[in-house]
């Protein structure tokens, strides 16, 4: 079950709906607007995983060879979670490293 749902929320004209189901409130995605089935949640979690994917494509985040295979996929999600978790850091002098071209040394 979880294999069709991902190929349908994978699917351009599903994500098309999804974007503008967000801009504009008055658009559902289902008939029931609360109480959510686990089948719904499901689909509406892996819209939005590949909204975000696709818009990580676009912004040169990552390349589209991600969407070749749920395994990468699944990687890029879990390796995106885990850089929102760690707390960014303000860069300071050593965190800074400078890499110079040997060949221009006599």
């Amino acid at each position: 079950m979880e294999q069709l749902i991902r190929k349908l929320a994978k699917k351009q004209y599903n994500l098309n709906i999804f974007s503008i189901a967000k801009e504009f409130p008055s658009i559902n995605l289902f008939r029931n607007t609360i109480d959510f089935s686990r089948i719904q949640m499901d689909y509406l979690m892996y819209l939005y995983f590949y909204d975000s994917l696709k818009s990580d494509i676009h912004l040169d985040k990552v390349t589209e060879r991600v969407l070749n295979s749920e395994i990468y996929e699944d990687a890029y999600y879990m390796y995106k979670n885990e850089n929102k978790k760690q707390p960014k850091s303000e860069n300071k002098k050593h965190d800074v490293f400078l890499v110079f071209d040997n060949s221009r040394k006599k």
